[in-house]
């Protein structure tokens, strides 16, 4: 009897003991990395906050912070949904940090994070003054454009390409001055490489995603730029507007002809909420919607992978809850590769976003391929300043 009590005892202690020891989510900065196919580590930095059973993660890129609400925690699991991009974890906390993988509609890849660690690239800032300015860059078949800035600790900026910007990357220059930097936010997964040589950018290779490497070179060059975005794509002759009806998210047809349109300066924009850059666009679109309320209309014609409207309307309302959007958000029905089927006014279509200027008489003024948004630095604040330029000049009309 006494050896059933004793085992009794000790099962019990070693249940307790298991319990106590169990790996649970702790708030703070954590130090993250995906792993590609050729175990090549793409880091990100985050910051776990967790007030009245409430769990969020910010992924944090220089000044730039990524809000991530969907979690649920179940014991030592986590299961997270990223607010855009179709994309989620599944993790399990360990002793020494995180574990799991990251899963897109077409691969996985490893991950893992450890708590109380914010340096994204374990090598330090050791060379500065080297990487800041504009650069010229051939990647494979691409030509970009690197646009970066330099702080005590990091290098940060982006990359512009004709169809719009990279999004935010961040980074150092190690002691053997080589570029380090990296970009997550659940649709763009990319690490950047390169030896800086003076004024020469050398062996660069672009990871991206779980498989694709480009290499290519660059150079210094303060007047690179890249085509023109308003002369990509235009209307086909004989054209002066857009002729679509498309049903709301309520299902109400709305069409330029609409009441509330006239009069107006009206922005469409050709948007999808798959697409990173649709969501820096109608930030800056709700910005200049409530400065310009009084004279302006947005209008969003959504295009997502699937041609069923209530599934659509479940992806498009993702992009509008993340971004604020106020403004009439409209189901084409089509998907992103049917655009020219459903705007057959379009003459050569590149790029989302694309936004069309019309002015107070309905007439399409001005048609704008691809968005650089804020982590292209001064080409953003350029763009600011032309677009709110012209929009003046049409209302002064």
């Amino acid at each position: 009897m006494k050896r059933v009590l004793y085992l009794t005892i000790i099962a019990l202690m070693a249940l307790i003991s298991c319990k106590e020891s169990s790996p649970t989510l702790t708030p703070g900065m954590w130090r993250a990395s995906l792993m590609t196919q050729d175990s090549v580590e793409i880091p990100f930095v985050f910051e776990v906050k967790m007030a009245d059973n409430d769990t969020v993660f910010e992924i944090i890129t220089g000044e730039y912070r990524y809000e991530v609400k969907d979690i649920n925690v179940t014991g030592d699991s986590l299961f997270v949904n990223m607010p855009l991009f179709s994309s989620s974890f599944k993790i399990l906390l360990t002793k020494s940090g995180m574990q799991g993988h990251l899963i897109r509609s077409s691969y996985t890849m490893p991950f893992k994070a450890e708590s109380n660690n914010s340096a994204r690239f374990k090598e330090a800032h050791s060379i500065r003054g080297v990487a800041a300015g504009r650069w010229q860059i051939a990647l494979d078949e691409k030509e970009l454009i690197g646009e970066f800035e330099e702080n005590e600790s990091s290098v940060i900026g982006s990359f512009l390409s004709p169809s719009g910007d990279y999004r935010f990357f961040e980074g150092v220059v190690n002691k053997d001055g080589k570029l380090m930097m990296s970009c997550f936010d659940g649709g763009f997964i990319r690490l950047f490489v390169a030896d800086i040589e003076g004024d020469t950018l050398r062996n660069i290779k672009m990871h991206s995603g779980f498989s694709t490497v480009e290499e290519g070179k660059g150079f210094r060059n303060a007047n690179a730029a890249l085509p023109d975005a308003y002369s990509v794509t235009g209307l086909k002759k004989g054209y002066t507007t857009l002729g679509f009806t498309f049903p709301d998210m309520d299902g109400n047809p709305v069409s330029l002809s609409d009441e509330r349109f006239k009069n107006k300066i009206t922005v469409v924009q050709i948007s999808g909420s798959w697409c990173p850059n649709c969501l820096d666009e109608s930030r800056f679109l709700m910005e200049m919607l409530e400065k310009y309320s009084a004279n302006m209309e947005v209008i969003c014609l959504t295009f997502e992978r699937s041609d069923d409207f209530e599934t659509a309307k479940r992806e498009a309302m993702k992009l509008v809850d993340v971004a604020g959007i106020t403004y009439p958000v409209l189901i084409t029905g089509h998907t992103p590769a049917n655009v020219k089927v459903a705007l057959p006014e379009l003459d050569n279509f590149r790029a989302f976003p694309t936004s069309l200027i019309i002015d107070k008489k309905g007439k399409v003024r001005k048609i704008h391929s691809g968005f650089s948004g804020p982590g292209t630095g001064v080409h953003y604040r350029n763009f600011v300043t032309e677009f709110t330029s012209f929009v003046d000049s049409l209302i002064a009309e």
